[in-house]
Protein backbone atom coordinates (compact mmCIF):
# COMPACT_ATOMS: atom_id res chain seq x y z
CA UNK A 1 0.00 0.00 0.00
CA UNK A 2 0.85 3.37 -0.83
CA UNK A 3 2.04 5.96 1.80
CA UNK A 4 1.42 9.43 2.18
CA UNK A 5 3.57 12.24 2.77
CA UNK A 6 1.91 12.17 6.72
CA UNK A 7 2.65 8.71 6.95
CA UNK A 8 5.90 8.64 5.71
CA UNK A 9 6.93 11.17 7.79
CA UNK A 10 6.84 8.25 10.60
CA UNK A 11 7.97 5.53 8.52
CA UNK A 12 12.04 4.35 8.75
CA UNK A 13 11.65 3.54 5.17
CA UNK A 14 12.52 6.45 2.57
CA UNK A 15 9.87 7.24 0.38
CA UNK A 16 10.24 7.21 -3.46
CA UNK A 17 11.39 10.34 -5.00
CA UNK A 18 8.40 11.43 -7.23
CA UNK A 19 9.03 11.37 -10.85
CA UNK A 20 9.71 14.03 -12.73
CA UNK A 21 6.93 13.91 -15.19
CA UNK A 22 3.86 12.26 -14.76
CA UNK A 23 2.17 12.05 -18.46
CA UNK A 24 2.20 14.33 -21.42
CA UNK A 25 0.35 17.45 -19.78
CA UNK A 26 3.22 17.38 -17.19
CA UNK A 27 6.17 17.44 -20.16
CA UNK A 28 4.90 19.88 -21.77
CA UNK A 29 4.57 22.10 -18.84
CA UNK A 30 8.33 21.30 -18.45
CA UNK A 31 8.69 22.27 -21.89
CA UNK A 32 6.90 25.29 -21.53
CA UNK A 33 8.37 26.81 -18.91
CA UNK A 34 11.49 26.83 -20.58
CA UNK A 35 9.53 28.19 -24.38
CA UNK A 36 8.24 30.77 -22.22
CA UNK A 37 8.48 33.93 -24.36
CA UNK A 38 9.70 32.07 -27.28
CA UNK A 39 6.11 31.52 -28.33
CA UNK A 40 2.91 33.33 -28.05
CA UNK A 41 0.73 32.73 -24.90
CA UNK A 42 -2.18 31.35 -26.95
CA UNK A 43 0.55 28.96 -28.80
CA UNK A 44 1.43 27.51 -25.45
CA UNK A 45 -2.41 27.80 -23.93
CA UNK A 46 -3.43 25.59 -27.33
CA UNK A 47 -1.02 22.96 -26.79
CA UNK A 48 -1.94 22.38 -23.24
CA UNK A 49 -5.65 21.79 -24.15
CA UNK A 50 -3.95 19.55 -27.02
CA UNK A 51 -2.37 17.29 -24.77
CA UNK A 52 -4.99 17.28 -22.78
CA UNK A 53 -7.26 15.99 -24.85
CA UNK A 54 -5.10 13.07 -26.15
CA UNK A 55 -4.49 11.96 -22.41
CA UNK A 56 -8.04 11.41 -22.10
CA UNK A 57 -8.42 9.51 -25.30
CA UNK A 58 -5.79 7.56 -24.49
CA UNK A 59 -7.14 6.81 -21.19
CA UNK A 60 -10.78 6.24 -22.14
CA UNK A 61 -9.18 3.26 -23.83
CA UNK A 62 -6.38 1.96 -21.15
CA UNK A 63 -3.98 2.53 -23.12
CA UNK A 64 -0.52 4.63 -22.28
CA UNK A 65 0.30 8.53 -23.22
CA UNK A 66 3.43 8.57 -22.79
CA UNK A 67 5.13 6.84 -24.20
CA UNK A 68 2.26 6.89 -26.51
CA UNK A 69 1.67 3.48 -29.16
CA UNK A 70 1.72 5.08 -32.63
CA UNK A 71 -1.19 3.13 -33.69
CA UNK A 72 -2.75 4.54 -30.47
CA UNK A 73 -1.98 7.71 -32.14
CA UNK A 74 -3.72 6.58 -35.56
CA UNK A 75 -6.76 5.97 -33.43
CA UNK A 76 -6.69 8.66 -32.13
CA UNK A 77 -6.67 10.59 -35.84
CA UNK A 78 -9.24 8.27 -36.83
CA UNK A 79 -11.53 9.92 -33.65
CA UNK A 80 -10.74 13.33 -34.20
CA UNK A 81 -11.79 13.17 -38.38
CA UNK A 82 -14.83 11.29 -37.29
CA UNK A 83 -15.67 14.12 -34.86
CA UNK A 84 -15.42 16.42 -37.77
CA UNK A 85 -12.00 18.10 -36.36
CA UNK A 86 -10.20 20.10 -39.26
CA UNK A 87 -7.28 18.98 -40.80
CA UNK A 88 -4.83 22.10 -39.17
CA UNK A 89 -6.49 21.36 -35.94
CA UNK A 90 -5.49 17.38 -35.87
CA UNK A 91 -2.32 18.17 -37.33
CA UNK A 92 -1.90 20.41 -34.47
CA UNK A 93 -2.73 17.93 -31.73
CA UNK A 94 -0.40 15.45 -33.76
CA UNK A 95 2.77 18.08 -33.05
CA UNK A 96 2.01 18.57 -29.81
CA UNK A 97 1.69 14.87 -29.16
CA UNK A 98 5.19 14.66 -30.77
CA UNK A 99 6.66 17.60 -28.56
CA UNK A 100 5.34 16.08 -25.33
CA UNK A 101 7.57 12.86 -25.78
CA UNK A 102 11.02 15.13 -26.94
CA UNK A 103 10.18 17.23 -23.73
CA UNK A 104 10.25 13.57 -21.85
CA UNK A 105 13.20 12.40 -23.69
CA UNK A 106 11.17 9.64 -24.83
CA UNK A 107 11.29 8.59 -28.87
CA UNK A 108 8.80 10.42 -31.05
CA UNK A 109 5.97 8.38 -32.12
CA UNK A 110 4.55 10.36 -34.54
CA UNK A 111 7.79 10.04 -36.75
CA UNK A 112 6.24 6.65 -37.27
CA UNK A 113 5.02 4.95 -40.48
CA UNK A 114 1.17 4.21 -38.91
CA UNK A 115 0.97 7.96 -37.75
CA UNK A 116 2.33 9.44 -41.79
CA UNK A 117 -0.16 6.90 -43.14
CA UNK A 118 -2.91 7.89 -40.99
CA UNK A 119 -2.07 11.60 -41.41
CA UNK A 120 -2.16 10.85 -45.72
CA UNK A 121 -5.60 9.00 -44.84
CA UNK A 122 -7.25 11.91 -43.40
CA UNK A 123 -5.92 14.15 -46.04
CA UNK A 124 -7.49 11.92 -48.92
CA UNK A 125 -11.07 11.86 -46.36
CA UNK A 126 -11.14 15.40 -45.14
CA UNK A 127 -11.33 19.03 -47.13
CA UNK A 128 -8.00 20.74 -45.84
CA UNK A 129 -9.67 24.18 -47.46
CA UNK A 130 -10.21 26.62 -44.66
CA UNK A 131 -13.49 28.37 -44.68
CA UNK A 132 -12.44 32.06 -45.47
CA UNK A 133 -13.68 34.90 -43.03
CA UNK A 134 -16.06 37.38 -44.87
CA UNK A 135 -13.97 40.23 -46.21
CA UNK A 136 -15.24 43.60 -45.50
CA UNK A 137 -13.84 45.68 -47.78
CA UNK A 138 -13.26 49.53 -48.12
CA UNK A 139 -17.03 49.52 -49.65
CA UNK A 140 -18.42 47.79 -46.72
CA UNK A 141 -16.21 49.95 -44.39
CA UNK A 142 -17.32 53.59 -46.55
CA UNK A 143 -20.84 52.79 -46.33
CA UNK A 144 -20.80 52.06 -42.70
CA UNK A 145 -18.57 55.83 -42.32
CA UNK A 146 -21.55 57.40 -44.06
CA UNK A 147 -24.82 55.62 -41.93
CA UNK A 148 -23.01 55.20 -38.60
CA UNK A 149 -24.56 57.78 -36.97
CA UNK A 150 -22.70 59.91 -33.66
CA UNK A 151 -21.54 58.52 -30.68
CA UNK A 152 -18.78 57.27 -29.32
CA UNK A 153 -19.31 53.83 -30.23
CA UNK A 154 -19.66 55.10 -33.98
CA UNK A 155 -16.41 57.07 -33.42
CA UNK A 156 -14.35 54.22 -32.30
CA UNK A 157 -16.01 51.43 -34.72
CA UNK A 158 -15.11 54.15 -37.92
CA UNK A 159 -11.79 54.50 -36.77
CA UNK A 160 -11.12 50.73 -35.79
CA UNK A 161 -12.51 49.99 -39.10
CA UNK A 162 -10.12 52.49 -41.25
CA UNK A 163 -6.48 51.46 -39.32
CA UNK A 164 -7.50 47.80 -39.56
CA UNK A 165 -8.37 47.99 -43.23
CA UNK A 166 -5.43 50.23 -43.35
CA UNK A 167 -2.17 48.41 -41.79
CA UNK A 168 -4.27 44.96 -42.41
CA UNK A 169 -3.32 44.24 -39.21
CA UNK A 170 -4.61 40.78 -36.95
CA UNK A 171 -7.14 41.59 -34.36
CA UNK A 172 -3.98 40.89 -31.84
CA UNK A 173 -2.32 43.48 -33.70
CA UNK A 174 -5.15 45.81 -33.71
CA UNK A 175 -6.40 45.58 -29.86
CA UNK A 176 -1.83 45.81 -29.18
CA UNK A 177 -1.83 49.42 -31.10
CA UNK A 178 -0.47 52.06 -28.31
CA UNK A 179 -0.73 55.60 -28.81
CA UNK A 180 2.75 56.17 -28.76
CA UNK A 181 2.64 53.86 -32.07
CA UNK A 182 0.71 55.98 -34.36
CA UNK A 183 2.48 59.05 -35.84
CA UNK A 184 0.30 61.95 -37.60
CA UNK A 185 2.21 63.46 -40.63
CA UNK A 186 1.62 67.87 -41.50
CA UNK A 187 -0.20 66.46 -45.02
CA UNK A 188 -2.98 64.71 -43.09
CA UNK A 189 -1.79 61.34 -43.57
CA UNK A 190 -0.56 59.04 -40.68
CA UNK A 191 1.86 55.91 -40.05
CA UNK A 192 1.24 52.97 -37.52
CA UNK A 193 3.56 50.69 -36.08
CA UNK A 194 2.29 47.05 -35.91
CA UNK A 195 4.91 45.79 -33.51
CA UNK A 196 4.31 42.30 -33.26
CA UNK A 197 2.36 39.85 -35.31
CA UNK A 198 1.96 35.87 -35.82
CA UNK A 199 4.89 35.42 -37.98
CA UNK A 200 7.32 38.59 -36.46
CA UNK A 201 8.46 36.32 -33.31
CA UNK A 202 11.61 38.72 -33.09
CA UNK A 203 9.04 41.81 -32.57
CA UNK A 204 10.88 44.12 -35.13
CA UNK A 205 7.05 45.28 -36.35
CA UNK A 206 6.38 46.90 -39.58
CA UNK A 207 5.19 49.83 -40.52
CA UNK A 208 1.82 50.75 -41.92
CA UNK A 209 0.25 53.74 -44.01
CA UNK A 210 -2.45 55.62 -42.82
CA UNK A 211 -4.52 57.97 -45.37
CA UNK A 212 -5.70 61.02 -44.85
CA UNK A 213 -9.63 59.59 -44.12
CA UNK A 214 -7.92 57.04 -41.63
CA UNK A 215 -6.31 59.96 -39.25
CA UNK A 216 -9.38 62.03 -39.63
CA UNK A 217 -11.39 59.52 -38.30
CA UNK A 218 -8.81 58.04 -35.94
CA UNK A 219 -8.57 61.51 -34.45
CA UNK A 220 -12.11 62.08 -33.92
CA UNK A 221 -12.03 58.54 -32.03
CA UNK A 222 -9.00 59.80 -29.85
CA UNK A 223 -10.29 62.97 -28.78
CA UNK A 224 -13.82 62.61 -28.01
CA UNK A 225 -13.05 59.56 -26.20
CA UNK A 226 -10.07 61.85 -24.25
CA UNK A 227 -7.07 58.85 -25.17
CA UNK A 228 -3.89 60.39 -24.95
CA UNK A 229 -2.04 57.68 -24.20
CA UNK A 230 -1.69 53.15 -23.74
CA UNK A 231 -3.67 51.30 -25.90
CA UNK A 232 -6.01 53.36 -28.94
CA UNK A 233 -8.99 51.00 -28.97
CA UNK A 234 -11.03 50.85 -25.25
CA UNK A 235 -13.91 48.93 -24.30
CA UNK A 236 -17.04 51.15 -23.81
CA UNK A 237 -18.78 51.00 -20.92
CA UNK A 238 -22.36 52.58 -21.82
CA UNK A 239 -22.92 54.77 -23.84
CA UNK A 240 -20.22 57.58 -22.69
CA UNK A 241 -17.98 55.92 -20.00
CA UNK A 242 -14.18 54.18 -21.32
CA UNK A 243 -13.10 51.45 -20.02
CA UNK A 244 -9.46 49.11 -20.82
CA UNK A 245 -8.02 47.97 -23.72
CA UNK A 246 -10.09 45.51 -26.22
CA UNK A 247 -9.25 41.78 -25.71
CA UNK A 248 -8.90 39.79 -29.49
CA UNK A 249 -11.94 38.31 -28.97
CA UNK A 250 -14.14 41.67 -28.97
CA UNK A 251 -12.67 42.68 -32.44
CA UNK A 252 -15.02 39.56 -34.47
CA UNK A 253 -18.57 40.58 -32.54
CA UNK A 254 -18.05 44.89 -33.54
CA UNK A 255 -17.06 43.67 -37.08
CA UNK A 256 -20.56 41.37 -37.10
CA UNK A 257 -22.87 44.20 -35.58
CA UNK A 258 -20.90 46.52 -38.77
CA UNK A 259 -21.88 43.61 -41.01
CA UNK A 260 -25.37 44.01 -39.76
CA UNK A 261 -25.55 47.23 -39.75
CA UNK A 262 -24.93 47.71 -43.20
CA UNK A 263 -27.63 45.22 -44.47
CA UNK A 264 -24.98 42.36 -44.83
CA UNK A 265 -26.78 39.12 -46.09
CA UNK A 266 -26.71 37.05 -42.57
CA UNK A 267 -25.06 34.16 -44.07
CA UNK A 268 -22.18 36.40 -44.63
CA UNK A 269 -22.37 37.79 -41.20
CA UNK A 270 -22.01 34.35 -39.47
CA UNK A 271 -18.90 34.36 -41.68
CA UNK A 272 -17.28 37.85 -40.60
CA UNK A 273 -14.40 37.63 -38.04
CA UNK A 274 -11.49 39.29 -36.85
CA UNK A 275 -9.92 38.65 -39.96
CA UNK A 276 -12.33 40.04 -42.34
CA UNK A 277 -10.82 43.83 -42.61
CA UNK A 278 -7.59 41.60 -43.01
CA UNK A 279 -9.62 39.72 -46.17
CA UNK A 280 -11.40 42.62 -47.65
CA UNK A 281 -8.42 44.48 -47.95
CA UNK A 282 -6.19 42.20 -49.60
CA UNK A 283 -8.96 41.44 -52.19
CA UNK A 284 -9.32 45.49 -52.57
CA UNK A 285 -5.45 45.43 -53.23
CA UNK A 286 -5.63 42.67 -55.67
CA UNK A 287 -8.54 44.05 -57.48
CA UNK A 288 -6.41 47.15 -57.90
CA UNK A 289 -3.28 45.16 -59.82
CA UNK A 290 -1.34 46.15 -56.47
CA UNK A 291 1.66 43.71 -56.82
CA UNK A 292 1.49 40.16 -54.80
CA UNK A 293 5.11 41.71 -53.25
CA UNK A 294 3.64 44.52 -52.20
CA UNK A 295 0.20 42.89 -50.81
CA UNK A 296 2.79 40.39 -48.93
CA UNK A 297 4.77 42.91 -47.25
CA UNK A 298 1.11 45.11 -46.25
CA UNK A 299 0.47 42.27 -44.66
CA UNK A 300 3.65 40.84 -42.67
CA UNK A 301 3.36 37.71 -44.56
CA UNK A 302 6.13 35.99 -44.78
CA UNK A 303 4.92 33.73 -47.90
CA UNK A 304 2.65 34.89 -50.39
CA UNK A 305 0.40 32.01 -49.51
CA UNK A 306 -2.65 33.77 -47.85
CA UNK A 307 -2.61 36.87 -49.46
CA UNK A 308 -2.78 34.34 -52.95
CA UNK A 309 -5.80 32.39 -51.29
CA UNK A 310 -7.70 35.70 -49.99
CA UNK A 311 -7.48 37.14 -53.50
CA UNK A 312 -8.53 34.09 -54.73
CA UNK A 313 -12.04 35.12 -55.91
CA UNK A 314 -10.24 38.29 -57.63
CA UNK A 315 -7.89 35.97 -59.19
CA UNK A 316 -10.12 33.67 -60.68
CA UNK A 317 -12.29 36.47 -62.27
CA UNK A 318 -9.19 37.79 -63.86
CA UNK A 319 -7.79 34.34 -64.54
CA UNK A 320 -6.72 32.83 -68.46
CA UNK A 321 -10.09 31.61 -68.65
CA UNK A 322 -12.00 34.88 -67.61
CA UNK A 323 -9.55 36.39 -70.16
CA UNK A 324 -10.31 34.14 -73.13
CA UNK A 325 -14.77 34.38 -72.23
CA UNK A 326 -14.43 38.17 -72.63
CA UNK A 327 -12.61 38.46 -75.97
CA UNK A 328 -14.25 35.28 -77.56
CA UNK A 329 -17.83 36.85 -76.34
CA UNK A 330 -19.00 34.53 -74.31
CA UNK A 331 -19.41 36.77 -71.53
CA UNK A 332 -21.52 39.15 -73.51
CA UNK A 333 -24.41 36.97 -74.73
CA UNK A 334 -27.54 38.33 -74.40
CA UNK A 335 -30.09 37.21 -72.21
Amino acid sequence: MELTEQEAEFDPRPMAPKPVLQGPLAALLEWQAMAEGAYSPNTLRAQKADGAIFQAFCESRGEPYLPANPMTIRAFIENRVKVGKKPATIKRYVATIARVHVAAKLLNPCSSEAVRLGLKKMGRETSARPVQAHPLGWKDIKEFIESAGEGLRADRERAMLCVAYETLARRGELVALQIRDIDFHPDGTGQALIRRGKTDAEGQGRAAYLSRETVRWLKVWLEHAKISEGAVFRRLIGKAQIGGPLNPGSIAPIFKRVAQWIGMPERFVDRVSGHSTRVGATQDLAALDIDLAAITQAGGWKSTRMPLQYAEKISAARSGMARAAEKSGRDSIDE
